[in-house]
């Protein structure tokens, strides 16, 4: 026996004195919970509170040697100040003879609150004797387990309990003497479960434990960093030796390398390894699962215990599988898939209703079986003849057409006039005649002939019907044909109306558009049933090849199934549904989106797979009507109208919605609360179910719910399993239906995953949960395509995760880093088009450890994760525009034809958005980027043309859209869009925005030039706070270390009189004339005949350091195009050109432009100028065209490089510096295409800060376009040097572009006009240079290029790139902007240059 004695003293210091009459060398093994700075788990005190003998064991535990006494042995502890605790926890071992005692299984809890504790001690080996147990393990376990309790529905606590439980079991039967290969065994389903319990399985005995590891030298580094820290950062101290040893130890205690560096590197672990224990767990595979010998064992919190904090917890490492293998390829759209498919039957008649002006309404219906129904309506010009309304099917069995007719203000049905009947109708019943469809021309189908059935009803004007009604059936009455489970309607001309059409149909172009619409509004019954048996027929059509826009359908009914799913849409319109029949048209749904979903790919499948989360999984929905019976029965409540509960077994019992799954758990809440009203109320009205709605059910519910104290407990339960079969049937991504539903379908892969979801659905470790839910995602990605249930349980998955990130974003700052590849991943899973998302996922995993945790990064590495995140931002940023971009438009035509509310309308995209797993990403964004900016040393703005300005804020869309104004007044533009290749519109002063174009674009390079502020802002919030100033005055200023300032100026009064415009100086350009040559060789590039371009490559010519080339060139010279103009089989086109460039607008002045360029494309290059082109090229040693197919691509490209002059930004830039348009000439460099590993562009003068003695420099992966060009978004690798020390280029930001521009071997024809260079103009970049071969954007890696992974590399190459502008520069006397390029081999080639403006 043992007894613990705890004595408090009035400074709160704690004695405990724990004794046994157990003989033997005894042990304490303990620590304690609670204490000063306690993070959870066991807690060691320090040394003060550890008796004389007293040793550390393993990092985990104290173990201190019991004291003979009277009586028998003891250990007393003494918990003062800091050290006082809320419970000790402890074993107990015998070290004569090995043998642990403990309590059951588990640790001796005691708290100390003074008391005094009697025990038996039993023999037990403990949990830290026993090999440590894998997570994934611990999760299939306790999903067999769970699946062997019948799949029951689990509170969180109770989730909890149960993998705890299994962990036990776990243990014990390591106990028992079971391996892990035993384990393991049964895990994957080698040996059943229940044998296994039974003990008729052999035991195997453990291997020998594997050597102990050496210490990388990266751990050494970053605990000799720690320590440092911890020792208060003193100058020149080396902790390597120190950290090691103190890292050694710790492996030959027991602990494995990846132990240490999941504990050096999880944010969670650092602050422990500076003093702090780290909580205990089983962290092998990456769980922490509560354990019992070293961890805390989950006790009862008392009643007022305080909520858990959010950590991110530690990670479980994930698998390491390449992202680019999650790229979804593999499935076309149906579109594509289905071209093979047979073409339907009424198509041709489908077509020429659409075409016949005299068809005001048409509708074709699908009657299964591959067979239609096609209704038309025709109405004679003038409205003074009869309309018309005819049926024709293709379906084989003799059809009847069961009708009646509309009439204004009498219901649904009523008989027809006898003068409308058909020859050969019968009457039916008092208000329904049946008119059989007869023979009617056949057509070849496949070989095959159909004969198409006709019934033609002739109805006269004047008639007060509005619409005709219908069913159809056999001929031999067996078989019926309805419209989605209700009747068929079309509508009947009426003699004040142009057109039956609602006018809210005619703003609809595609069928099924106008079938949702026509539904939504013109029909008189309609329930959730008739809408999901409408999109059952819809995904049915859709999928068997109409209509051809597939991903456009899928988006168009996925936008109604979510209006109805959020209450948008009526449920329940004159017409009673039992839930029998609801469940049967939910189950038909959606096996059919599950259908599609199979038969789809890209984002036309993303749709589909939303469309699940629409509506409930549906089934056995006659549970519903019958369980709420059989509570009430069971519970003696009687059936008493006027009663809550009667109210609602009677909506349950004919109208069974999504709603009762809302008003059960309001229920519930009502009794869980002893019949609070209050209660009951918020969980409805935060649940979007008003008093309102509750009345205006069909069954309404008026009363409040009655309380039953007796039934309570009973009653809980009883709702709790009624809840179950609501959401089974309404609810299908509810985890733990979907996890019970998806059974023997779900991949063996992924049960450990999902067992540790199910088990820790809302942990405070959000880091962990959200791991295993991804990776069970990731593992059921290929097996559900198709599959209902698992579609089903992948939804329910990416639900918990979004949940989960939502908890913890937060709360954890930087450290949410380690939040970015999970939620990542699970973006990419989610994405149809998710090819650019995971190239970012690669890109953050290639970072450093440091980024990826959120802690300590260096400059070095804090910059390389500012291009990840920037590249991260802008594809989230793409993904919610394409989102927006397609369902936009479909929202707000059907939310206008539906009456939806303005509010609904307008945030449909956006709550789209923000319900998918990208807006996740974009709160780790958040959290995380300004920690990081700070570790580059990065401010909120990025200068790329420093001046100081005052202007009045203008807030725009793009600049694009503004380009070509002029603002009276100064202003400061707030552009959320810039792509580069703009003109800063005339006015402006400054030009401020969040995108990120290259310091070298051609917009910067203009505002530069033109003294405008052109600055990046990273910051949404100090954006935001410009924006809010917009019509207000303000003054910028850019600070020295790179930042931007400004304030709000008063503004002047306004003078009285006219304001008087500056007048503009008047700039002029040189006509040149030909020069009567149409080629030259680089001996003839001078002044007058070619442009700077060329002479400066000519000129740089034995200037330049061998090292670096120059392309081998020849040039069209100037006025070339002009004379071709001349030539005789070119005059018509001359003459429309001359007219089409006369008095351009200003306003529409692409319009025109665009028509220019059209002709120049047409005019016939004379067969000289290609001749002498060849010789030239083959003089200069330029690969000439082989074929004619080559050549005439090789003149395209010549001729679009002469149409460039007719492009809108130059046009405007021209005009805004007063340079007659009329006057420009173009010549065309040409040059053959220097294969490029990189480009770069290089300024000899930093822009950035104006400083003379700095070059700037940028380079990207493939062709130097895609700095200059402004089409590819992201940054380049930006660096500069001094030039007194080229050695020793600094980075100044990574690169961050998703594509580069690439061609195969070819030409490239460069743009050299005499426009380009001006003094004071910045002409460059107004005009095209275009490849002979088509120039392709491919997605590029940079965090597995050299540039990244090789910094010796890196450092070598930007050092020469910044010695060839030295030279450049050197060369010709003056500032150069260069643009040159990086062969495979590392050879330098400089393919233009040109005075820097």
């Amino acid at each position: 026996m043992a007894q613990v004695l705890v004595d408090l003293d009035d400074s709160g210091s704690q004695r405990i004195v724990v004794q046994t009459d157990h003989p033997g060398k005894m042990l304490l093994h303990w620590g304690v919970e609670g204490g000063a700075n306690y993070k959870g788990g066991w807690r060691l005190p320090g040394e003060s509170a550890r008796p004389d003998g007293t040793v550390q064991y393993k990092a985990r535990a104290l173990q201190t040697p019991f004291k003979s006494g009277s009586g028998g042995q003891q250990v007393e502890l003494l918990l003062s100040g800091g050290e006082a605790s809320d419970y000790i926890n402890f074993v107990v071992k015998d070290s004569s003879s090995g043998t642990w005692y403990d309590r059951e299984g588990t640790n001796y809890h005691i708290p100390l609150t003074g008391s005094v504790a009697t025990m038996s001690i039993d023999e037990q080996i403990p949990d830290a004797e026993l090999p440590d147990l894998p997570g994934e393990l611990c999760g299939i376990w306790s999903y067999i387990k769970w699946e062997q309790a019948g799949c029951p529905n689990r509170t969180e606590q109770d989730s909890q309990a149960a993998y705890r439980e299994a962990i036990k079991e776990l243990k014990d039967f390591q106990r028992d003497g079971h391996s892990l290969e035993d384990l393991w065994n049964v895990a994957k389903g080698g040996i059943k479960y229940q044998d296994f319990v039974k003990g008729s399985i052999p035991r195997k005995q453990e291997s020998e434990p594997a050597p102990a590891a050496s210490v990388p030298e990266e751990l050494v580094g970053l605990q000799a960093y720690l320590m440092w820290e911890q020792a208060g950062k003193p100058d020149g101290a080396n902790f390597s030796e120190d950290a090691r040893r103190q890292l050694e130890q710790q492996l030959q205690s027991g602990k494995s390398v990846q132990d240490l560096e999941r504990a050096l590197k999880s944010p969670s672990d650092q602050a422990q390894q500076q003093g702090q224990q780290p909580a205990q767990g089983n962290k092998q595979n990456g769980h922490t699962p509560q354990q019992k010998a070293e961890p805390k064992v989950e006790h009862k919190t008392e009643p007022a215990a305080k909520k858990e904090e959010v950590h991110v917890g530690s990670s479980i490492g994930m698998s390491g599988r390449n992202p680019l293998d999650l790229i979804k390829t593999d499935a076309p759209l149906l579109s594509e898939a289905t071209t093979s498919k047979a073409k339907r039957a009424l198509a041709p008649l489908l077509d020429a209703a659409g075409r016949d002006e005299a068809c005001v309404w048409y509708r074709s219906f699908n009657l299964g079986n591959k067979s239609e129904l096609l209704v038309t309506v025709h109405q004679p010009e003038g409205q003074t003849g009869a309309s018309t309304i005819t049926l024709v099917t293709d379906q084989p069995a003799g059809m009847v057409m069961h009708w009646g007719v509309k009439k204004h203000g009498k219901g649904d049905w009523s008989p027809p006039p006898k003068d409308i009947i058909p020859m050969g109708s019968e009457q039916a019943t008092d208000i329904a005649w049946e008119t059989p469809l007869e023979a009617a021309d056949s057509i070849q189908m496949q070989g095959d002939t159909l004969q198409l059935q006709k019934a033609v009803i002739s109805v006269p004007a004047g008639l007060d019907l509005t619409g005709l009604t219908f069913v159809c059936k056999s001929k031999d009455g067996t078989m019926w044909w309805r419209d989605g489970g209700g009747n068929f309607n079309c509508p009947i001309p009426g003699p004040k109306s142009a057109a039956p059409k609602d006018d809210v149909l005619a703003e609809f172009e595609n069928e099924l558009s106008k079938t949702i619409v026509d539904c939504e509004v013109n029909s008189s019954a309609w329930t959730l049933m008739h809408r999901y048996n409408k999109a059952t027929e819809l995904l049915d059509s859709v999928l068997n090849g109409s209509p051809d826009e597939v991903e456009g359908a899928m988006a168009s009914i996925f936008v109604w199934l979510r209006y109805s799913s959020a209450r948008h849409l009526t449920w329940q319109r004159n017409y009673n549904t039992q839930p029998r029949i609801l469940g049967e048209a939910q189950a038909k749904l959606t096996h059919k989106i599950a259908e599609a979903h199979g038969r789809t790919g890209g984002t036309a499948q993303e749709w589909v797979r939303n469309m699940l989360g629409c509506v409930g999984r549906g089934g056995n929905a006659q549970a519903i009507r019958d369980e709420i019976l059989n509570i009430m029965h069971r519970h003696h409540i009687g059936e008493k109208r006027g009663t809550w509960m009667e109210d609602w077994h009677q909506k349950l019992h004919n109208n069974t919605t999504p709603d009762d799954i809302v008003i059960c758990e309001a229920y519930i809440i009502f009794l869980e609360n002893n019949g609070d009203n209050g209660a009951y109320w918020r969980h409805l009205t935060d649940n979007g179910i008003t008093r309102e709605r509750l009345e205006g059910f069909d069954r309404a519910i008026k009363v409040e719910p009655e309380n039953y104290p007796d039934k309570k407990d009973a009653l809980i339960g009883e709702f709790r399993n009624y809840l179950k079969i609501l959401r089974a049937v309404h609810s299908g991504a509810d985890l733990q239906s979907s996890a019970e539903a998806a059974g023997g379908n779900l991949p063996g892969t992924a049960k450990g995953f999902l067992g540790y979801v199910l088990s820790h659905q809302f942990d405070n470790q959000i880091l962990p949960l959200i791991e295993n839910a991804v990776e069970a995602r990731t593992e059921l990605q290929q097996a559900s395509k198709g599959n209902r249930e698992l579609l089903y349980l992948d939804l329910a998955l990416e639900n918990t995760v979004r949940a989960a990130a939502e908890r913890g974003s937060g709360a954890s700052g930087t450290g949410a880093a380690a939040l970015m590849a999970p939620l990542l991943q699970n973006l990419v899973l989610s994405a149809g088009d998710n090819e650019e998302l995971a190239y970012c996922l690669k890109a953050w995993q290639a970072l450093p450890d440091t980024v990826k945790t959120g802690r300590y990064p260096a400059k070095d590495d804090a910059l390389k994760a500012t291009a990840v995140i920037e590249r991260i931002r802008r594809a989230i940023s793409e993904t919610s525009d394409a989102v927006n971009a397609r369902l936009q438009p479909i929202s707000s035509a059907f939310g206008k034809a539906f009456k939806v509310d303005d509010w609904a309308v307008e945030l449909f995209a956006e709550e789209v958005v923000r319900g998918g797993p990208a807006f996740a990403v974009s709160l780790i964004l958040s959290a995380m980027e300004p920690g990081f900016r700070a570790a580059a040393e990065l401010g909120a703005w990025q200068l790329i043309s420093p001046v100081n300005v005052t202007g009045k804020v203008v807030v725009v869309a793009n600049l694009h859209e503004v380009q070509d104004k002029v603002y009276e007044e100064p202003t400061v533009l707030v552009a959320k869009r810039v792509t580069g290749e703009e003109e800063v519109p005339e006015g402006a002063v400054a030009v401020l925005t969040p995108d990120a174009p290259d310091v070298l674009s051609h917009v910067s390079v203009r505002a530069r030039n033109m003294k405008v502020l052109f600055a990046i802002c990273h910051e949404e919030g100090t954006l935001k706070e410009v924006e809010d100033k917009e019509g207000t005055t303000i003054s910028l200023q850019t600070t020295a270390a790179g930042g931007v300032s400004w304030e709000v100026v008063e503004e002047q009064a306004a003078p009285s009189g006219p304001k008087e415009k500056k007048k503009k100086k008047q700039m002029t350009v040189k006509v040149p004339k030909w020069c009567g040559k149409w080629v030259v060789g680089m001996d003839d590039f001078k002044e007058g005949v070619v442009g700077a371009k060329s002479k400066n490559i000519a000129g740089l010519r034995g200037k330049l350091p061998k090292e670096i080339n120059l392309p081998a060139s020849v040039t069209v010279p100037f006025g070339s195009f002009e004379e071709v103009l001349n030539q005789a089989a070119n005059k018509q086109i001359k003459k429309e050109l001359e007219a089409a460039i006369k008095n351009i607008p200003v306003e529409k002045a692409e319009e025109a432009l665009s028509k220019c360029r059209d002709l120049v494309m047409q005019v016939e290059v004379p067969e000289q100028l290609k001749d002498d082109l060849a010789s030239q090229m083959k003089e200069a040693g330029i690969p000439v065209p082989d074929s004619d197919e080559r050549w005439g691509m090789a003149l395209d490209a010549l001729k679009g490089v002469w149409a460039s002059k007719y492009n809108e930004r130059a046009f405007l830039s021209m005009k805004k510096v007063g340079l007659n348009f009329l006057d420009l000439r173009m010549a065309v460099l040409v040059q053959r295409v220097v294969p490029a590993a990189y480009a770069f562009v290089i300024h000899t003068e930093n822009p950035t800060n104006g400083a003379k003695d700095e070059i700037f420099a940028e380079l990207v992966a493939g062709l130097g376009e895609s700095i200059v060009s402004g089409m590819v978004p992201g940054s380049s690798l930006s660096f500069y040097a001094k030039k007194d020390a080229l050695d020793k280029p600094e980075i100044l930001m990574f690169p961050s572009k998703s594509d580069g521009m690439f061609v195969p071997e070819s030409l490239i024809f460069r743009s050299d006009s005499n426009g380009e260079d001006l003094e004071g103009y910045a002409g460059a970049g107004l005009y095209d240079s275009i490849t002979m071969d088509q120039t392709k954007l491919k997605k590029v890696d940079y965090n597995g290029d050299r540039l990244m992974t090789d910094s010796a590399f890196c450092l070598d190459l930007m050092s020469r790139v910044c010695k060839a502008g030295f030279a450049i520069e050197d060369a010709l006397g003056s500032a150069q902007d260069v643009e040159g390029a990086v062969e495979e081999d590392g050879a330098i080639t400089v393919v233009q240059t040109r005075p820097q403006m």
